[in-house]
């Protein structure tokens, strides 16, 4: 071999030693750290210590311990845990713990390990003071009342049906919380008979003592037998109770003028005081929702208002006393936006106002299809802020209005820009017919059959009556659809909350499981048997 070559193959041999590569961290750590040793013992009986040691096989880190620790039945006081070192966790007990109890403390949701922070999901550590651990169960889940979607995060929780203490007074015997999916489990529990709560507690006290907490509870007690071999299952709808007495809840003043509130209760009538002026010719007109519970109340003249106090009341007495301070200038216009209703008697345009409106001007509407002038009549509709306008609009044709300026003065004086639209009917073809058959219907109550469209508002509405019904839509423009059945229990056209002071519990809802495809020119048959 010659020197060159020789020489030749040194520099080869540096050059690809010497290539720069990218420095990696290798894989992801997605593994959650476990737990090797436990002083006391986990599952341990006759626990008498004042603390407790969790060893875990990397380094960990404690994350919202007050919030996340988790402990059945709950202390009197919250235990104080560290990291020792950096791999333990050190869990001082500060109050006394109850005799011949099973506890369960759920460290899954504080304890991640350091790098990657992932939790120890469904670490438990389980101790008796008594001479055995109780081993029965509960599990379940919890949906919303009225929507049916898992409601995570809520705590279940279980009182003797015995003890004196109430939902509203006393901290629960057993407590554990809903998963992503609503479902719970309460382990480790003795024989007895318990009342179950759901709970979404706003200020982590274990009380129902807030009026916007959302709660649900089961009707009758749970029995829990020594010789049970399969847990209860348990299903909890959740709802915001109606508040016991009125108040107001929130309030605004829209850019239009008006003074919005929503009350806690449905009210028939609100009274409106200016606290800083007697007489005056000052009036407040008042526009509900379905409902009931929210109102627009409308002053005759908003250069009366300035930045005063008003009192509302109701027939009981005064409620509050509010600032009417709008945040933005009125609009100098009345807004007006039209659509197209189709009902069964044909179609019609409802122009639905910004204001509510004290004079129209038909002369400056103008209606026209395939450039001639159609014959229309103007309607008013009960509602200060809709107008009606009825004309010969058949399927398959396609109709122009205009509004011209000035054609609508509202309750200030203001008048209306140009409105210029355009509606389009389908041909028979081009839309679909859904018809609904419900069987298996429980009896007693009416029921509303409702359509939802795919932002979950009411697009069609049917009551019925059970024990079986057939419900028929047509004319429905294509796209995907759910269907929804409420339990009209009052009979007051609109579902209705649960109360927890009478054990009321909310109007049933039911959801057709699949979605529905409605097509055009297809007659969609649904064949709905409750179960």
């Amino acid at each position: 071999m010659t020197r060159s070559t020789l020489l030749l193959g040194f520099i080869s041999l540096v050059c690809s030693c010497a290539q720069v590569k990218p420095i990696t961290g290798g894989e992801k750590d997605n593994a959650p750290p476990v737990l090797v040793k436990a002083l006391p013992a986990n599952g341990s009986v006759d626990f008498r210590a004042e603390a407790i040691y969790l060893e875990f096989d990397e380094r960990i880190q404690l994350d919202r311990v007050r919030e996340r620790l988790l402990v059945s039945p709950p202390l009197d006081e919250a235990p104080t845990v560290r990291v020792l070192g950096s791999r333990s966790v050190d869990i001082r007990l500060n109050a006394p713990l109850k005799a011949n109890t099973t506890y369960t403390f759920n460290l899954g949701e504080c304890v991640k390990d350091l790098t990657e922070s992932n939790p120890a999901a469904g670490l438990n550590y389980v101790f008796s003071t008594g001479s055995t651990l109780d081993s029965l169960q509960v599990t379940g889940a919890v949906v919303n009342a009225f929507t049916g979607a898992s409601e995570k995060d809520m705590f279940v929780m279980l009182y003797n049906t015995v003890d004196t203490g109430t939902f509203r007074t006393s901290r629960p015997a057993y407590v554990t919380k809903s998963d992503e999916l609503g479902v719970f489990r309460i382990d480790h529990l003795p024989a007895g008979s318990y009342s179950v709560y759901a709970l979404r507690d706003k200020n982590s006290n274990y009380r129902y003592d807030l009026p916007n907490e959302e709660i649900a509870f089961l009707d009758t007690s749970c029995v829990l037998a020594a010789t049970d071999t399969i847990a209860p299952v348990v299903l909890l709808r959740s709802f915001l109770p109606a508040s016991a007495e009125q108040q107001v809840r929130s309030y605004k003043v829209i850019p239009d003028g008006a003074l919005q509130l929503v009350l806690a209760r449905a009210a028939d009538t609100l009274t409106v005081r200016d606290i800083a002026r007697t007489g005056g010719s000052l009036q407040w007109k008042q526009r509900w929702n379905i409902t009931r519970d929210t109102v627009t109340l409308w002053p005759s003249d908003t250069t009366l208002l300035g930045s005063g106090f008003y009192e509302i009341g109701d027939a009981r007495g005064a409620l509050d006393t509010l600032r009417y301070k709008p945040v933005q200038r009125m609009p100098f216009h009345t807004g007006l936006s039209a659509s197209l209703v189709e009902d069964p008697a044909g179609a019609w345009v409802r122009i639905r106002t910004t204001r509510p409106i004290t004079y129209v001007d038909t002369s400056r509407f103008v209606l026209m299809r395939d450039s001639m002038l159609l014959p229309f009549r103007v309607e008013a509709t009960g509602d200060e802020q809709v107008i009606a306008i009825y004309a010969e609009m058949p399927p398959a044709t396609s109709t122009g209005l205009v509004v011209g300026p000035k054609a609508v003065r509202d309750i200030y004086g203001g008048m209306n820009d140009t409105l210029r639209i355009s509606f389009g009917r389908a041909a028979d073809q081009g839309t679909g017919t859904l018809r609904v058959e419900l069987k298996h219907l429980p009896e007693g109550p009416a029921y509303l059959l409702q359509l939802l469209d795919a932002q979950q508002r009411i697009g069609q509405e049917s009551s019925i009556v059970g024990p079986a019904a057939s419900v028929k839509w047509e004319r429905l423009s294509p796209g995907i659809r759910t269907i929804r059945l409420v339990a009209d229990t009052n009979g007051n056209g609109t579902w209705d909350t649960g109360e927890w002071a009478t054990l009321r519990q909310p109007e049933r809802t039911w959801y057709h499981p699949e979605p529905v495809n409605v097509r055009a020119a297809w007659d969609v048959v649904v064949d709905w048997v409750l179960d």
